[in-house]
């Protein structure tokens, strides 16, 4: 698993079934591929099984929203 951090959190109104909803639907990977999720207040960490984190950051760049705000993702750090 690659550990994500994405832009949004709880103050977005960001909720687990959101982010699984977000990045399965809009990468095409399968949910199960999506492991743990932390909430914080600002952000979120997010762990992708490794063989599809490639594909979750480039399709992450901006191009879909949840609750309305552009979804970016980068590897944690």
């Amino acid at each position: 698993m690659v550990r994500l951090k994405m832009n949004l959190g709880k103050k977005d109104g960001v909720f687990p079934n959101d982010v699984v909803g977000a990045i399965a639907g809009e990468t095409g990977i399968p949910s199960r591929a999506i492991g743990r999720i932390d909430i914080f207040d600002r952000y979120a960490f997010v762990d992708v099984d490794e063989q599809h984190s490639r594909t979750v950051i480039q399709g992450s760049d901006g191009k879909y929203k949840l609750r309305g705000k552009a979804v970016r993702l980068e590897v944690a750090v």
